[in-house]
């Protein structure tokens, strides 16, 4: 077992160094956040390139939280809130749908269908949107149509649920 003692360049190898970053001056110097790239794209725009703090999502085990240097992995996103914290500390918020995200050497690509903030959402067409979906569920319908319809109704409730959340903070 080899055990290394790192020095900063200023001081001498006598002196131990505790891991601290110590300015010029002799003052300890603020952490700065570990970042990573990120990319959210949806299908009709990219939405935001730039690096990050934290990711929260929704995928299909549930909601994730991704930070810098993360394990490498691609899971599938279900459409449900997306947080971003930028290198500043500024939160963004916006309604992702169904999608794929992959995580790999720092980098974060999140590829949906649609990608929408509270101020795009049109309530009005969330809830027509939704007792379609509701009334197609009542007639008889394929396997495919189904899940077509149900997806239409997740979108619409999630759409309806997000808009709700977020005029209550406003």
């Amino acid at each position: 077992v080899t055990l290394s003692v790192a020095f900063p360049p200023d001081r001498s190898d006598s002196e131990p160094y505790d891991g601290d970053a110590i300015s010029k001056e002799g003052f300890k110097m603020a952490e700065t956040p570990a970042l990573f790239s990120l990319q959210v794209i949806a299908s009709n725009k990219v939405f935001y390139d730039d690096r990050a703090q934290y990711l929260k999502i929704n995928t299909s085990d549930g909601f994730r939280g991704l930070m810098a240097h993360h394990a490498p992995c691609v899971v599938a996103v279900e459409t449900g809130p997306l947080e971003i914290v930028k290198p500043d500390g500024e939160r963004i918020e916006v309604l992702v749908s169904s999608g794929i995200m992959n995580c790999a050497n720092n980098r974060i690509t999140v590829l949906v269908d649609t990608c929408e903030t509270a101020e795009e959402i049109d309530v009005r067409r969330a809830e027509e949107a939704k007792e379609r979906a509701l009334e197609q569920l009542r007639q008889k319908q394929s396997v495919g149509e189904f899940k077509m319809t149900q997806s239409s109704l997740a979108r619409a409730l999630s759409r309806l649920e997000f808009s709700s959340q977020k005029r209550h903070f406003i």
